[in-house]
């Protein structure tokens, strides 16, 4: 009875609607230490592709030499992995108050731009005007001296006279 239970079309598809897919398995799939040094080494080519050159991509260059070796262990290498990606965020970290710090110098000296040119105006206005109180000054001074010489001539036609 067991088996005609079990070989029944019914219990075929309560089967396959148990199953999440039908390359599911039951079969415990193993991956040796190679096939993960080989994984490792592919994503680690990957980065080291993207990454730029320096510092950043010296370490990954170490850690790709880490993994062709066989002793070493991937403890050390998580470990390089975790020190580099620590290194990476403060680099950003700094690039980013970098960043911030330029934008306010940036701001600072713009407003300070602004202020020398208000100045410059402010002082071109002052000469604009001082240069107009010297030319009324000097028509002041001609018309006195205009004055002075014809009170002088008065005075000289008055001497004469008596």
């Amino acid at each position: 009875d067991t088996i005609k239970i079990l070989n029944d079309d019914d219990a075929l598809d309560l089967f396959k609607k148990a199953l999440p897919s039908a390359g599911a398995s039951f079969m415990q799939v193993q991956v040796t230490r190679a096939e993960m040094r080989q994984q490792a080494r592919a994503v680690l080519s990957q980065a080291r592709s993207r990454a730029p050159l320096g510092v950043g991509r010296q370490r990954l260059d170490f850690i790709g030499l880490a993994l062709r070796g066989q002793k070493i262990g991937f403890e050390k290498i998580t470990k390089m992995i975790d020190e580099l990606v620590a290194s990476l965020k403060q680099e950003q970290v700094d690039d980013e108050d970098k960043k911030e710090y330029c934008a306010k110098q940036f701001d600072v000296t713009e407003d300070k731009t602004k202020e020398l040119q208000r100045s410059i105006e402010d002082l071109e206005a002052v000469i604009a005007e001082a240069k107009e109180q010297i030319t009324s000054l000097a028509e002041e001074m001609k018309a006195l001296e205009a004055g002075i010489k014809a009170l002088d001539k008065s005075v000289a036609d008055a001497t004469e006279q008596r």
